[in-house]
């Protein structure tokens, strides 16, 4: 393992969240000098706009933010990942490496008896 450590800061949430919190200072300024007429019609013509608007951003920013975390953490650990992969490898190939010896195994004792008949003949 190498003496290079990252230290992985996860505060893309809290970037969003301090964005959106300054967004809504910018529309609570924007709306303090209209009329409380016109404050409850914007409410109630916005607030189903606006809450379709976060039902289908929801799933995308989740499959992004899924997407951006699991990306840092495999460049993270990229020598824990590739050790996995290997032994997945070799656990799937271990069976076809033991059905190749049982086939050879009766190839290599007929050689090894003929090796050794012959071995015996010179003498």
């Amino acid at each position: 393992m190498s003496t290079y450590t990252k230290t992985l800061r996860m505060n893309t949430p809290e970037l969003a969240l301090a964005n959106l919190e300054a967004a809504a200072e910018k529309f609570n300024a924007a709306t303090e000098n209209l009329t409380a007429a016109t404050k409850t019609v914007l409410m109630i013509a916005g607030a189903p706009l606006l809450g379709l608007a976060f039902v289908l951003a929801l799933p995308l920013i989740s499959v992004a933010l899924t997407a951006y975390y699991s990306a840092k953490l495999i460049a993270a650990g990229w020598a824990g990942v590739a050790r996995h992969a290997k032994n997945v490898a070799l656990f799937f190939a271990a069976p076809f490496v033991g059905l190749a010896y049982i086939l050879a195994f009766p190839f290599v004792g007929v050689g090894m008896l003929c090796y050794l008949g012959a071995k015996a003949a010179r003498k």
